[in-house]
């Protein structure tokens, strides 16, 4: 995988998580709010993921098929 690829992917998730950490420690989210917002952030997380991942993948398939259709026999 190239490192944009994984800064990508990895760089949002940890900015998310870190500020849910931050915001726990110092107990500016509590009781409810923080069982909320630790679900959001894996929710967010989950689907920032999933979005980076299928529009990586649908751009190599892309490429993938152009190749294809430049030389068939390749």
């Amino acid at each position: 995988m190239k490192a944009e690829y994984l800064i990508k992917i990895i760089l949002p998730t940890f900015v998310i998580f870190a500020i849910l950490v931050w915001l726990t420690i110092i107990h500016l989210i509590t009781g409810f709010w923080l069982y909320l917002l630790w679900i959001l952030g894996f929710v967010v997380a989950n689907l920032w993921v999933t979005h980076v991942t299928a529009r990586h993948s649908y751009h190599r398939l892309k490429k993938r098929r152009e190749a294809e259709k430049k030389d068939p026999h390749a």
